[in-house]
């Protein structure tokens, strides 16, 4: 029994792919995996993302001031971005720009209460969510088609979302 304990172990950590909670549900050919214990998120790439980077910002959130006639920033919400290792400042290549919302910042922006300061005129869809944390994305992460890549990250964006595959917190 214990022999076989030990090889069950060996084989799950030689096992290739993309592990997540839901092993069911991980995209099967995205073999790169970014983890983020902070918000317990999963994002699986493809090999061609090889050698990425990841930047993290707060972004400010704005609710608007009857009394002042005009936004005021009353917290932040993380944005990690995923960059391809190609991306070049002459040449970009399409970032994957994931925000992350407590579950009460995504509430507020649902009731018209918070206003993320970035990607304007968009909306933010919802990836998955956990128990503490919504994983969100703009609609307008991929607007300008120009830049290289921007049809391959739809795609991963995709495959990721149909992975988490749950009902959204607020069906669109």
């Amino acid at each position: 029994m214990r022999k076989l304990l030990q090889i069950s172990v060996v084989a799950v950590l030689l096992t290739p792919g993309c592990p997540s909670v839901n092993v069911a549900s991980q995209p099967t050919d995205l073999p790169l995996r970014y983890h983020d214990a902070r918000y317990d998120l999963t994002f699986c790439l493809p090999a061609s993302w090889r050698d990425y980077s990841v930047s993290i910002q707060q972004l400010e959130d704005e609710r608007y001031s009857a009394a002042k006639d005009k936004p005021i920033i009353v917290g932040h919400t993380p944005m990690i971005t995923l960059r391809h290792p190609r991306w070049q400042a002459d040449a970009p290549y399409q970032d994957i720009p994931i925000l992350v919302y407590t579950r009460v910042q995504w509430d507020a922006l649902h009731h018209g209460e918070l206003w993320p300061s970035v990607f304007a005129g968009g909306m933010m869809d919802e990836l998955w969510h956990t128990e503490r944390f919504v994983f969100a994305i703009s609609s307008r992460y991929n607007a300008a088609d120009k830049i290289r890549g921007w049809r391959e990250t739809a795609d991963v964006v995709e495959q990721n979302r149909a992975a988490n595959k749950m009902l959204h917190l607020y069906p669109e």
